[in-house]
């Protein structure tokens, strides 16, 4: 990456003065550690808001063991968020799935298949 590129990028970024390499996908060893000290300081609870759908529904999970809990970009990584420890929370599959996202279709339909979320999953979306 040329400097230019990398002062002009770096500028648009949520947080500019981390390094580069938290504003990509962590290497597995290391997102494992990142995974289990989100899991942590979350308390194994879905950080989902309350008002929003999946809670106010009754479709949340809340509480979620480190084998099946998501954690979730709140800003993605592709929008200039990154992997540090404020961008980041601990989500049920269900809430993470009905997240506004198109990246999360698959998610979506594996979790209606398993009957987790409803057919009308639309009016559960949230953001």
């Amino acid at each position: 990456m040329s400097f230019e590129l990398y002062t002009k990028v770096k500028q648009k970024r949520q947080h500019p003065n981390l390094p580069v390499y938290q504003w990509k996908r962590q290497p597995l060893e290391q997102w494992e550690i990142t995974r289990q000290r989100i899991y942590s300081r979350d308390e194994g609870l879905c950080q989902s808001p309350d008002d929003k759908p999946p809670k106010a529904n009754g479709l949340c999970q809340r509480t979620v063991s480190l084998n099946t809990a998501h954690i979730d970009h709140i800003r993605p990584l592709s929008s200039g968020g990154s992997n540090h420890a404020s961008n980041l929370r601990t989500l049920c599959p269900v809430c993470h799935a009905l997240r506004l996202d198109r990246k999360h279709d698959g998610m979506r339909s594996r979790l209606v298949k398993k009957g987790l979320i409803p057919v009308n999953w639309r009016q559960f979306v949230w953001d």
